[in-house]
């Protein structure tokens, strides 16, 4: 006769907040990567069309700020999606 054990599992003591802090912690670094890559690739796109067309940094500001709002609206998606996700939708 073959005994089937349940794997048991040690419960260590997990402290709530870490989990939180790491997360939201995550959640910035994520955010500042993208924003800073973003705002990177759009300001070389830009500054090299202002180059090619002989302007001021017309096109380089403008497209930094194409940069930042396509970051926030990636973050915002993100969390978004995740809040969906936690609350069981």
């Amino acid at each position: 006769m073959v005994k089937r054990f349940r794997k048991i599992e040690k419960k260590r003591p997990v402290d709530g907040n870490t989990g939180r802090f790491w997360a939201a912690f995550s959640d910035a670094y994520t955010f500042g990567i993208t924003l800073l890559v973003s705002m990177g690739l759009f300001g070389v796109v830009g500054y090299y069309l202002d180059e090619w067309v002989h302007t001021l940094p017309t096109f380089t500001v403008a497209f930094i700020l194409i940069g930042i709002y396509l970051s926030f609206r990636v973050f915002i998606k993100d969390i978004n999606r995740r809040g969906r996700v936690k609350n069981g939708q």
